[in-house]
């Protein structure tokens, strides 16, 4: 088993089929224990309160992570992201800061392909960190019986692997259209965040 020095939790937008898409962030949190569990690694959750929410979504994988026994301490939590694409820099930003050499990454399978393509092209020429992205199922070996179980839970059937994976080619060929441009970035990111209803609530910000 490869060390690292962090894992990180991508969000999950909750409004839309929300017990489906509890499930598969409880099912990202579940890796992200097995792995601190196995490596000691800290587990990093970045996301801000989106519309349909109550909460930040990094507040909600917090929550998730108690219920599994991950101590407070072993957590990085901060409530500012809104998309992918600012989940990535974030990300970053954060692993030079704290000097994480070793990054992995858990988001559902249909999403790894995009989110590899956003961290290839943030990262650019850099040496470090290394990132690694995998979904929760690649994880399994290292988890105990509840982590197993809400990985079950969290797998998407069929129907909604082929319908998340369409709207993941779409965002792809979106980005692709404009990354031409020198604001894309910034683009990508208010875009995100105005399709998923971001809103800070006045709570946006590092919180531990």
């Amino acid at each position: 088993m490869i060390c690292f020095d962090a894992v990180v939790v991508l969000g999950k937008e909750l409004r839309h089929e929300p017990e489906r898409a509890m499930r598969e962030l409880r099912a990202r949190a579940a890796a992200a224990s097995a792995v601190h569990r196995a490596t000691g690694a800290t587990i990093a959750t970045l996301e801000a309160r989106l519309r349909g929410q109550d909460d930040t979504g990094s507040a909600i994988v917090r929550r998730l992570l108690d219920e599994l026994g991950v101590p407070e301490h072993a957590v990085y939590r901060e409530d500012q992201t809104r998309s992918t694409r600012e989940e990535v820099a974030r990300t970053l930003h954060i692993a030079q800061e704290r000097r994480w050499r070793r990054v992995l990454v858990v988001t559902a399978r249909y999403h790894i392909p995009r989110a590899r393509r956003l961290f290839a092209d943030e990262l650019g020429a850099a040496a470090l960190p290394t990132v690694v992205v995998h979904g929760p199922p690649a994880l399994l070996r290292l988890a105990n019986v509840a982590e197993r179980t809400w990985i079950a839970a969290g797998e998407p059937d069929a129907a909604t692997m082929a319908r998340e994976c369409r709207a993941e080619a779409v965002l792809s060929t979106l980005a692709r259209v404009v990354r031409p441009l020198p604001f894309r970035r910034s683009l990508e990111i208010r875009a995100g965040a105005w399709l998923r209803g971001y809103t800070d609530g006045g709570q946006a910000g590092r919180v531990a």
